[in-house]
């Protein structure tokens, strides 16, 4: 109970009023008493002062005569009513003339202290404690005096206990007084103590909602005081706290937006060179399911980062996070990536790092294609050209001057200008492709009669070689195709395999139709075939199975990549499947035309 505030309140208040009330009862107290105890005295000796001035006369002959004996008893009585205590009136020489108290002493002597020292002319008071009855006396001897002879001694005994009675009622009522006011203080103070803690408790249970996660959290305000301005403050910092946690809020969604769908992987560690935040693609590049599997997971157990300069493995955690860094990683699935790091630090520790993957597998390949495309292209035209120019000579030399060498070294001069134009319009369409500048003209046209023109241009190069060609295409097939390009693919596919099937082999192009959306056309030939460790790469530009004899036959290399941008431009895929010494077939896939078919 002492824990609440309120009753701390409570009882401070109670505590500070009974320490007040104490101090103001036994000052009070203490007050009453001397008031009631020096009246009662007051009134007392004032009695026994008036009743030694009228004693000198009946003591002057020591009280002997029986009159002044009477006369005393009298006067013992009669001041002994009106002072409410016993008198005593004593000669000179200790002896007991009157008393309004036991008169079997009457004639004895007394010799208390009180009034042996009175008889030497000294006004004696005071206060004992009767031991019999344990009850307080005032014990007052007044001496009697006529001129400065002592006659006598009025020796007056008061008991205390109505002054007493009186006292200890008069505290009585004091302290019941002050149990009720305390108890009504009591009940003020928890009345309004409530005023102070009611909005301090209904501020205590908003800021545990709050803690809690419930923000929306807000306190009446009743009065203008300082609790008032506590609860204004509580309501203002709610709504600030609100504000501020829908803008982290905010921020937080546009942050996981970005990473999530960030092309580039990021990861963010820690000092202890754990993983404290991976994205998605971070996740696809390094072989998780989920970034969830990636956290917690030591640094240096999901990578290994090798130095850009070459310099082998390094410390993954301890040297990312001493500045930047680039890093290509080591990944079992041949993809190339680039790790871009960085730290991060607050104002007085370091806290970790961020790195950036980046797969650079696409750029390396393009890059190296490039490269291979170029040196390629060199090789290819400085052999025609170093041809050319080696038959030049010749005929420099003196060989013009024979016609038969001449118009044999004219021929070959010729063979390779052609070659090396049919490698340059190869080269220019491939780049057309390339970029999309190629003009295309989509229209239907009926599949049979493109086979056909296509085979027919063949014909005299196919009775050479004695290699037959059959076309085994039904005539309700139509295409949505650019006449022009398509008769190009036939031409480079039928004349490689007219070119790599011996004499006597035999050519087929085939077409039909296995679902709705595409027709499948093949050329099967049975030449000489392609090596399976070929087949990865025949389509790669200037790539050659044989270089030697297909240089011989006049190819570029480029042909059957050229075929492949054309059906892909045709939203068809074209593949080869071959087997060494048995023959090829090339498939490839057009769109189905609607409509009329146009020659």
């Amino acid at each position: 109970m002492l824990r609440s505030i309120q009753w701390k309140l409570v009882l401070m208040y109670l505590l500070v009023i009974l320490v007040a009330i104490q101090v103001i009862g036994f000052y009070f107290i203490q007050r009453v008493n001397e008031h009631f105890l020096n009246s009662f005295q007051d009134k007392v000796s004032g009695q026994v002062s008036v009743l030694s001035d009228v004693l000198p006369r009946y003591l002057g002959d020591n009280g002997e005569h029986p009159e002044s004996t009477s006369d005393l008893d009298y006067l013992a009585d009669s001041f002994a009513n009106v002072a409410g205590a016993e008198i005593n009136i004593i000669n000179a020489n200790s002896i007991l003339l009157a008393t309004s108290g036991n008169k079997n002493y009457i004639g004895q002597k007394n010799l208390q202290t009180e009034v042996t020292r009175a008889l030497l002319g000294t006004q004696v008071e005071a206060i004992k404690v009767d031991p019999k009855n344990n009850q307080r006396y005032l014990y007052l001897s007044v001496p009697v005096k006529k001129a400065s002879q002592t006659l006598g001694v009025v020796y007056c005994i008061a008991p205390l206990s109505s002054v007493y009675q009186t006292i200890h009622d008069i505290t009585v009522i004091f302290y019941t007084g002050t149990g009720i006011a305390v108890l009504l203080t009591g009940l003020l103070v928890i009345l309004l103590s409530r005023t102070i803690t009611h909005p301090i408790v209904e501020i205590t249970k908003k800021a545990g909602a709050m803690a809690r996660g419930d923000f929306d959290q807000e306190v009446s305000v009743k009065s203008d005081d300082e609790i008032g301005q506590l609860g204004e403050m509580f309501n203002t910092l709610s709504r600030r706290l609100r504000e501020a946690l829908s803008e982290n809020a905010q921020e937080k969604d546009k942050l996981e937006a970005i990473l999530e769908h960030m092309s580039d992987g990021v990861v963010a560690i820690g000092s202890d060179g754990r993983i404290l935040l991976a994205n998605a693609a971070a996740a696809k590049l390094l072989g998780a399911d989920h970034p969830d599997q990636l956290l917690e997971q030591p640094m240096n157990s999901v990578i290994v980062l090798t130095s850009s300069d070459g310099d082998g493995e390094t410390d993954t955690a301890s040297e990312l996070l001493t500045g930047e860094h680039e890093f290509t990683l080591s990944n079992p699935s041949g993809r190339i990536l680039h790790a871009y790091a960085a730290s991060f630090r607050s104002s007085i520790e370091q806290r970790g790092a961020v790195i950036v993957l980046r797969d650079v597998t696409e750029q390396e390949r393009e890059d190296r294609a490039r490269r291979d495309f170029v040196a390629n292209v060199s090789h290819e035209i400085r052999t025609p050209l170093t041809t050319i120019k080696s038959y030049i000579e010749a005929l420099e030399d003196g060989a013009v001057d024979s016609p038969s060498h001449a118009r044999k070294f004219l021929s070959v001069i010729h063979t390779e200008t052609d070659r090396m134009v049919r490698m340059v319009s190869d080269l220019l369409q491939l780049s057309r492709l390339d970029s999309g500048r190629e003009s295309w003209k989509f229209v239907t046209h009926n599949l049979r009669e493109l086979v056909q023109n296509a085979c027919f241009r063949f014909a005299m190069q196919l009775q050479r070689r004695e290699v037959s060609l059959a076309f085994e295409v039904p005539s309700n097939l139509s295409v949505a195709v650019d006449a022009d390009k398509l008769d190009q693919v036939f031409d480079n596919l039928i004349s490689n395999a007219i070119k790599y099937t011996p004499d006597g082999g035999r050519i087929r192009v085939i077409a039909y139709r296995p679902s709705g959306k595409f027709i499948l056309v093949q050329v099967v030939d049975t030449g000489i075939g392609i090596p399976k460790h070929d087949l990865p790469q025949i389509f790669t530009r200037f790539y050659r199975v044989d270089k030697a004899r297909s240089r011989a036959a006049g190819g570029t290399g480029l042909g059957l990549s050229i075929a492949r941008q054309i059906v892909e431009a045709h939203g068809g895929q074209i593949q080869i499947d071959s087997e060494e010494g048995k023959g090829t077939t090339v498939s490839f896939t057009l769109p189905v035309g609607t409509g009329g078919s146009s020659a």
